[in-house]
C-alpha cells in the first residue's frame, strides 16, 4: 500500500515539475531581450525618412504580364455517370 502511495506521489511531482519548466520557458521565450528594448526605444526617438512626393510620381506603372500559351492541348475527362438514386 505505502509502495503503491509513492508511486503516485511522484506521478504528481513529475507533472508539477513538468508543468513548472514549460510555465518558465514561457515566460522566458515571451520576454523581449534586453538589447532589443533599448533598440527598439531607439528607433521611436529617429524620424522616419519620407519619400519626397516628386520621387513617388517618378515611378512607372508595372509591365503587363506576357499572355500565357500552352505548349500542349489537354483534352476533358470522359464523362461519369452517377447512379439516380444517391
Amino acid at each position: 500500500m505505502l509502495l503503491i502511495r509513492v508511486q503516485q506521489m511522484i506521478r504528481w511531482l513529475t507533472l508539477v515539475v513538468i508543468l513548472a519548466c514549460m510555465t518558465v520557458a514561457t515566460n522566458l521565450y515571451a520576454q523581449p531581450a534586453a538589447g532589443a528594448a533599448e533598440a527598439g526605444t531607439a528607433q521611436e526617438a529617429q524620424p522616419e525618412k519620407q519619400v519626397p512626393p516628386a520621387k513617388q510620381d517618378a515611378r512607372q506603372p508595372a509591365k503587363p504580364a506576357a499572355t500565357f500559351t500552352p505548349s500542349e492541348k489537354i483534352g476533358a475527362d470522359s464523362a461519369i455517370s452517377f447512379p439516380v438514386d444517391i
